[in-house]
């Protein structure tokens, strides 16, 4: 990796990091469409399941008295219904149809997030077991394009989720949803361990994400939750377009 692209790696994870620390989400948002341009889809999103690990670790300690752990007992299990068919996915997509995919779901992924919260008379949903469905919506979706909120954050509408457990909550799940992505996608293939980077840049990664909860541990006490996700919205927007793009040119030149 050059000099310039590991720059823009660490830029990319202190600023999702940071995000992810104010409002319980955006390492994904804005880290996946950077790594699946700077590393192509395959590997950029599986590097960025790898930092998820990191910062979801690190946030949630941070952040463990809101915790919902009945809650993360429903989604754990349902986890496996989304990443197995999501690795499947992977592994047989072409590179360039990979990139499409990729920025095509995280697009899709902002349109819901953004307009979920505009939706009047959503239905109030009061049984635990609608949790397992989202739940696996978000594996599959983190698996193959590195971002899970959405799918969570329909359901945190849905059944009224309280904003700070919810932001809590979620921590656990992306540790979850990006170790058990990363295992399913190297256990088949679909990711060899061969193309992942070296040892030393995750450890550049993980002083990226210290780094990034100094700053949002400073932020969150200035900047309201709903101004950092948009701000992550924005970022990961002009990512997904740009990855687009390129798989389209890539597919189609």
């Amino acid at each position: 990796m050059s000099a310039g692209a590991l720059c823009v790696l660490v830029a990319a994870v202190i600023l999702g990091g940071t995000l992810q620390r104010v409002s319980g989400m955006g390492m994904g948002l804005v880290l996946s469409p950077v790594l699946a341009l700077l590393l192509g889809p395959a590997t950029g999103v599986t590097v960025t399941n790898m930092t998820t690990v990191m910062s979801a670790l690190l946030i949630g300690f941070v952040l463990r008295a809101g915790i919902d752990w009945k809650r993360f007992g429903i989604i754990a299990p349902s986890a496996l219904l989304g990443a197995i068919p999501g690795g499947q996915l992977v592994r047989e997509l072409d590179g360039n149809w990979l990139s499409v995919m990729v920025g095509a779901l995280l697009l899709l992924a902002l349109l819901v997030t953004v307009g979920a919260g505009k939706l009047r008379g959503l239905p109030h949903l009061t049984n635990p077991a609608w949790l397992v469905p989202f739940a696996a919506l978000g594996a599959f979706l983190n698996t193959v394009s590195g971002v899970a909120a959405p799918a969570l954050v329909i359901y945190a509408l849905l059944s009224r989720w309280d904003q700070r457990s919810f932001q809590a909550t979620l921590q656990p799940v992306f540790l979850l949803f990006g170790a058990l992505s990363v295992a399913v996608k190297v256990l088949i293939g679909a990711t060899p361990l061969s193309v992942l980077p070296d040892p030393w840049i995750l450890l550049v990664i993980l002083a990226g994400v210290l780094v990034a909860i100094a700053i949002g541990g400073q932020l969150s006490k200035r900047v309201s939750p709903q101004k950092a996700r948009a701000a992550a919205i924005l970022v990961a927007g002009a990512g997904a377009v740009s990855a687009l793009i390129r798989g389209l040119i890539g597919a189609l030149g």
